[in-house]
């Protein structure tokens, strides 16, 4: 939970110290280990969820993995701060630090780190736009890595008001710096939750204050009296937060969630067949195969992508009534209400006399793409989407569809990759409307027939799978034809 150290110390420093009650005077109970598994948390400023973050800790050979992902952007008078990153530490069994990896992008600047400790310190690589450095940082004793800065009092156990100094490693500042974590006491939280109370100073001028439960896990942590707040959250609830964010494009997490390529495409609107080696992919991911797309999964656990751009589809494409069995798909997670008079009125509006299925297709979804604003604000039904004229893809897509189906056109909904020039692929939404045969259309972008780069992971109700690849993909570009 330390990836965000940077957005907090900009905004901690508008605040002032507040004074807390005295805890009752209990010792300590000293931990044998780590809790080993996967802890979700969210971030919040006021009343407005600003961010997540996830660390794991898992047995290995010679001590523990522990792994942290996170990402969050806050806005403090006016000024846009954000962070996202992966770390990957090996720590010894006393939980000194052995190597690290570190990916980290600060106010859109990205940096990758690793390195290991060594005899001289803590040696160090350092990758970014401006080049590839080493370098070397002299240590006095063990390093700690921050993801697991609120175990040590409970490991090493102790008294009230013991006060214990350690030297960590911060990615950010690419130094080592020491903190002291002071313990103040045994405290029962709301729902009876029995914790250890902790205060360190990694922030200057205000506490941070943890409350640990008595396995090791953090349940709390609260930055300039409650300003910040990073709370322990369910799994379930992180993980649709997370993939509904992506999809959405929200800002707070795209960097995060953008899908790297190892080369850029030149012309992704030209493409006609791309070949895409995803790895990080879920194993559990039912894989799409179906029209243009091809799917393999390789050895290692990689998959192989091969989509190819379909031809304009021909006029006189049959009609949803000539389709035996292809009524109107129901709305994954509920109804779309495309028989309301407003999106029917809409939709007769939109069409004029056009009675041609291709060319339905065509005018509906031009008509999304250039009177429904783009804008991040959570997807919402189509009727309301309609009245605002802006949403986010998810919005459009939904209103898209409730127009198509409105015309007789079976569509359905689903989720995947596009590839965004000079980024690389975004999480998205777009539809499959049926004209002969599924067609992908995208009515954010204006696409009939959505180009080349649209890789498909899973249809509309199943995209709550997509959460553990969120943060993980990696792309790398095999084959372009244009």
């Amino acid at each position: 939970m330390q990836l965000i150290r940077r957005l907090l110390l900009f905004t901690i420093l508008f605040g002032a110290l507040f004074s807390r009650p005295a805890l009752a005077a209990e010792p300590l109970p000293p931990l044998p280990g780590p809790p080993l598994g996967e802890r979700w948390f969210g971030i919040t400023m006021g009343d407005e969820r600003v961010g997540f973050a996830r660390t794991a800790i898992r047995a290995a050979a010679e001590g523990y993995e522990v792994s942290a992902a996170g990402s969050s952007k806050m806005v403090v008078l006016g000024f846009a701060r954000e962070a996202s990153g992966r770390e990957t530490y090996l720590v010894n069994r006393d939980l000194s630090l052995h190597s690290f990896a570190v990916e980290q992008t600060i106010d859109g600047k990205q940096t990758r780190l690793t390195g290991e400790v060594t005899a001289r310190g803590v040696r160090v690589t350092v990758e970014s736009a401006a080049g590839r450095r080493a370098k070397t940082l002299k240590a006095r004793g063990k390093v700690y890595p921050p993801p697991l800065l609120n175990l040590y009092p409970l490991i090493r156990g102790g008294r009230e008001g013991r006060k214990q100094r350690l030297q960590i490693f911060d990615p950010e500042e690419v130094r080592l710096k020491e903190v002291t974590i002071t313990s103040l006491g045994r405290e029962t939280l709301p729902g009876g939750v029995e914790t250890v109370h902790l205060r360190n100073d990694l922030y200057p001028f205000v506490d941070n204050d943890i409350w640990v439960d008595l396995a090791g896990n953090t349940v709390r942590e609260s930055v300039r009296d409650g300003l910040i707040v990073t709370s322990a959250e369910d799994a379930a609830a992180a993980r649709k937060f997370i993939v509904e964010a992506a999809i959405a494009k929200r800002e707070l997490i795209l960097a995060f969630s953008l899908v790297r390529t190892d080369r850029p495409i030149a012309r992704p609107a030209e493409l006609q067949r791309l070949t895409l080696e995803l790895a990080g992919l879920p194993e559990a991911l039912p894989l799409v195969s179906r029209g243009g797309q091809k799917t393999v999964r390789l050895a290692g656990g990689s998959v192989l992508f091969t989509t190819e751009r379909p031809p304009a589809p021909a006029q006189q494409s049959p009609a949803a009534a000539d389709m035996p069995g292809e009524g109107r798909d129901p709305e994954p997670g509920g109804s779309l209400a495309a028989d309301e008079a407003e999106l029917l009125a809409q939709k007769n509006e939109i069409a004029g006399e056009e009675k041609e299925p291709v060319r339905l297709v065509e005018k509906l979804a031009r008509w999304v793409a250039a009177n429904v604003a783009e804008s991040a604000a959570d997807d919402l039904p189509p009727l309301e989407t309609l009245r605002a004229r802006k949403g986010n893809c998810q919005s459009r897509v939904r209103l898209y569809a409730a127009l198509a189906r409105a015309a007789a056109i079976p569509t359905r909904i689903v989720v995947g990759l596009v590839y965004q020039a000079g980024k690389g692929f975004v999480y998205h939404s777009w539809a499959e409307s049926r004209l002969g045969e599924w067609l992908a259309v995208d009515p954010s972008l204006g696409q009939v027939p959505a180009d080349a780069t649209h890789i498909t992971l899973a249809d509309g109700e199943s995209r709550e799978a997509l959460a553990d690849s969120v943060g993980r993909v990696t792309a790398k570009v095999i084959e372009e034809t244009y």
